[in-house]
């Protein structure tokens, strides 16, 4: 079944936290409750910001749009273990993302800050298992 979604409505967690519903109006304005896992409401949101960069890129002809958000806050904080870094970051807007790494990744961050705005890049070495 296709749903041709024309707004969301809500947005929650179900009881237990094991899925999110979202609420949609349909094409023909109909109201469509959409259950999705928390497993694969994860992978949507890995998967989202890739898509509206390509979306972006793509309707204005250009490959150097993204489409970003306000940073509002962000928060650093020690994962429980040590051994990684959580880096969050929050809009006014009530969306955040937290990401970890290794805390050299972090020093590279802020160096990078400190020198200057001009593109700079690091990527994490690939993970041994």
């Amino acid at each position: 079944m296709k749903i041709d979604a024309r707004a969301l409505t809500t947005c929650s967690v179900t009881e237990g936290g094991d899925a999110i519903s979202l609420g949609l109006i349909d094409g023909n304005g109909q109201a469509v409750d959409l259950k999705v896992s928390a497993a694969d409401a994860c992978a949507i949101a890995m998967t989202l910001p890739r898509l509206l960069k390509d979306a972006i890129r793509k309707k204005y002809s250009d490959n150097s749009l993204r489409y970003t958000f306000p940073l509002d806050g962000w928060q650093i904080e020690t994962a429980s273990d040590g051994s990684q870094i959580i880096v969050t970051f929050t809009t006014g807007h009530g969306f955040e993302v937290s990401f970890s790494t290794k805390p050299n990744m972090c020093q590279s961050l802020g160096m990078a800050l400190r020198e200057g705005t001009e593109l700079r890049t690091m990527r994490a070495a690939p993970a041994v298992n």
